[in-house]
């Protein structure tokens, strides 16, 4: 089940088609080679011998395949019902009878040989400039593509039943600088990318430019969210800390009160004691700057520490 994030970069894919002709030959090339099935059915015309049925849920790109094909001469319907399970979304289908026109186009998009076998590799001769790939590509992603909502690590896949397919779509998009990895999931070649900036720079490069700037903004939001936790755990754990050590000096300090040693102190001393027992929830900074002589953080810790050793001398077990 595609995705709402899925389906929306098909659409955009989609508005970005058209182009140069060799551009829409390339894409609507792996449109037909992704969302369609050929048919030999038999009979005594061509018309009853061979069928060409295509699906997708982008009504854009069943048009582009619907226009190329009319374009030749090829009779054919364009046709929508809506699933009958799951999201019950809207199927746009291309039926096309096997005329002559429209064999004549699927050999013009390398889809069937001179000698009528069909190919079911990438139509290499459709594939030499950097825009038609792009194009084959922005094909592959409406007709068999998926990309995960980027709430954790981006992953993209293209999936097709043909071996030969998926071994070309991998060389193709090494051959762009991309990194793919191939594996068979029930049957079909799933042909991935991982990360967000191969999975962002390959809808860019196909046309999805929204997609590929959301991918983007995800990942800022993911990270800005990741540093205020760890800020946010880390002033907890030093809230901790200091709630911890504030309880300590205030029970060292009445351990002295009550054994009355607190008089014999020297009177830098008492004085750190009377503050943390006007005070005892602040911190050392917050406490120094309560301090009528003007303390330092660092002369306040040291005096605290001076009085807790001063209660353990005189016996006080301290506090773990």
């Amino acid at each position: 089940m595609a995705s709402s994030f899925t389906r929306a970069a098909r659409e955009e894919l989609a508005r970005a088609s058209g182009g140069r002709r060799c551009c829409r030959l390339a894409e609507v090339s792996a449109l037909v080679r992704t969302t369609g099935s050929f048919h030999i059915r038999g009979g005594s015309t061509e018309e009853e011998r061979y069928g060409l049925h295509l699906s997708s849920t982008v009504q854009g790109a069943a048009r582009l395949i619907y226009s190329y094909f009319k374009a030749f001469g090829a009779e054919g319907r364009l046709l929508t019902r809506r699933e009958a399970r799951f999201q019950r979304r809207l199927v746009y289908e291309v039926h096309l009878s096997g005329s002559p026109a429209m064999l004549q186009a699927l050999n013009e998009l390398g889809v069937l040989s001179d000698s009528f076998r069909l190919d079911q590799g990438l139509p290499v001769r459709l594939l030499r400039r950097r825009c038609c790939k792009a194009a084959f590509i922005r094909g592959c992603l409406i007709g068999a593509g998926s990309v995960n909502r980027p709430r954790g690590d981006a992953h993209l896949e293209i999936v097709s039943p043909h071996a030969e397919f998926g071994a070309g779509l991998v060389e193709l998009l090494q051959g762009m600088d991309f990194h793919p990895g191939l594996y068979v999931r029930r049957g079909q070649q799933v042909v991935y990318l991982k990360g967000r900036e191969e999975v962002a720079g390959l809808l860019a490069m196909a046309g999805a430019q929204e997609a590929a700037l959301q991918l983007e903004e995800e990942a800022v939001l993911r990270d800005v969210r990741a540093r205020a936790n760890r800020l946010a755990n880390w002033d907890q754990a030093n809230l901790r800390r200091t709630s911890a050590a504030a309880l300590r000096q205030e029970e060292a300090i009445r351990f002295l009160e009550q054994h009355g040693l607190i008089d014999s102190l020297p009177p830098a001393l008492r004085e750190v004691a009377e503050l943390r027992r006007e005070h005892p929830y602040l911190a050392l900074g917050e406490l120094a700057a309560e301090s009528p002589t003007g303390l330092s953080r660092t002369a306040v810790n040291h005096r605290l520490r001076r009085l807790e050793q001063a209660a353990e001398d005189a016996g006080w077990a301290g506090r773990a």
